[in-house]
């Protein structure tokens, strides 16, 4: 399934709909990602999908957009247990902060099992600026399909800041270990010492800090 938000010359948002394995646009067509899982069933999908649209009845480039409706839906889907990686630096700035339980899933779809655990995570916005949080988190991954590599990522506390897709920084405590290609990245660590380059821009990490730059996401 898949509801994509554009606009149109009025800025009315227009939510494109489409259902199967992969959009009409091809999105999703050489694979996505797995960032939870929903009891929702196909109908409450559809009125969510037409109430937000009736709350967001303005495209706005910062505000109501895709990163805002697609956040808000994986949020909403999975009951605030999931995992996201990518900024949402184009959310709206009002939407102030989201803080969730601690709670974990384990989901397989399309090449890509993964099972993820974390004790508290969280989200702050302001303008342009985002920081997150995580604390006790673990995930391991294994893709092989669109993508392919082995991936154990474990936390035990973390606290990042962005300003929009320009530039970021982290700090915190971390041995995460793995090589391949996920999520739109190419990335190789060891024991918390690595970096990344790909859909998420360029990335360079130590086990207790890093930084990154010019994400396209």
């Amino acid at each position: 399934r898949e509801a994509v938000v554009s606009t149109q010359s009025t800025g009315t948002p227009i939510i494109n709909k489409s259902v199967g394995f992969h959009a009409k646009s091809g999105a999703g067509k050489y694979g996505g990602e797995v960032v939870g899982i929903t009891t929702k069933s196909d109908s409450e999908i559809t009125v969510w999908v037409n109430d937000w649209a009736t709350k967001n009845p303005h495209y706005d480039f910062l505000g109501s957009n895709c990163h805002k409706f697609a956040y808000e839906l994986i949020v909403w889907l999975t009951d605030g247990i999931f995992r996201c990686e990518h900024p949402t630096h184009l959310c709206d700035p009002q939407k102030g902060s989201n803080f969730f339980d601690f709670g974990g899933f384990a989901a397989a779809e399309d090449g890509n099992a993964v099972a993820s655990y974390s004790v508290a995570q969280g989200r702050a916005r302001a303008g342009l600026f985002e920081g997150k949080f995580q604390l006790g988190q673990a995930t391991a991954q294994a893709v092989c399909g669109p993508g392919l590599g082995l991936f154990l990522d474990t936390t035990v506390a973390e606290a990042k800041l962005s300003l929009g897709n320009v530039v970021g920084a982290r700090v915190g405590l971390n041995a995460n270990t793995g090589i391949g290609a996920r999520n739109g990245n190419l990335e190789a660590h060891v024991l918390g010492f690595g970096g990344k380059i790909g859909a998420d821009g360029v990335e360079i990490n130590t086990p207790w800090a890093g930084v990154h730059a010019c994400s396209i996401m």
